[in-house]
């Protein structure tokens, strides 16, 4: 996998797009209105994230023969965890309050100094939105691992766009 990805979302695309350096088209991940489940795919590696719960949810993590690869817990004021059928375990941050920046941070056992393993940004114009993947740390699960913070980061924008929207409907 390249060490640096770029996204691309255009406005009403529920689809957003992964490039190589060159532009080339590497993958995808797709939000439905109405389903549960995003489906994703990076380097012809197939992930889907199946979503459940109310307020704290979790997320399982599928491949593409829908066999569990780990849970995503999803907390309530934008904190994320995850851990893999393999006993890793991970840490989505964001770096900023706009969310224009974020991180998954691999959570290694006795010790405080977890390293970033992959760093996302995001800009926006006035109809679309775009940024950079950057992978800090390569590892067998590159893709798997990248497709994970992608999700999970904008999972938590969505999220906070609808209670926008319900706040806007009620005021």
């Amino acid at each position: 996998m390249n060490k640096s990805l770029n996204w691309t979302k255009k406005v009403f695309n529920r689809t957003i797009e992964f490039a190589d350096a060159e532009g080339v088209s590497v993958g995808n991940i797709t939000f439905k209105l109405f389903d549960s489940r995003v489906e994703s795919e990076l380097y012809g590696t197939q992930i889907n994230f199946d979503i459940a719960g109310f307020i704290n949810k979790e997320v399982t993590i599928l491949d593409d023969n829908d066999a569990e690869l780990g849970k995503i817990l999803l907390g309530f004021r934008s904190k994320a965890e995850v851990t893999l059928n393999n006993g890793e375990k991970y840490i989505w941050k964001r770096t900023d309050f706009f969310m224009h920046k974020w991180e998954l941070i691999h959570n290694l056992p006795f010790t405080d100094n977890d390293p970033v393993i992959i760093k996302y940004d995001r800009e926006r114009n006035f109809f679309n939105q775009g940024g950079n993947i950057s992978l800090v740390e390569t590892t067998e699960n590159s893709e798997l691992l990248t497709l994970i913070g992608f999700f999970i980061g904008f999972y938590f924008l969505r999220r906070r766009r609808k209670a926008g929207a319900v706040a806007a409907m009620a005021g």
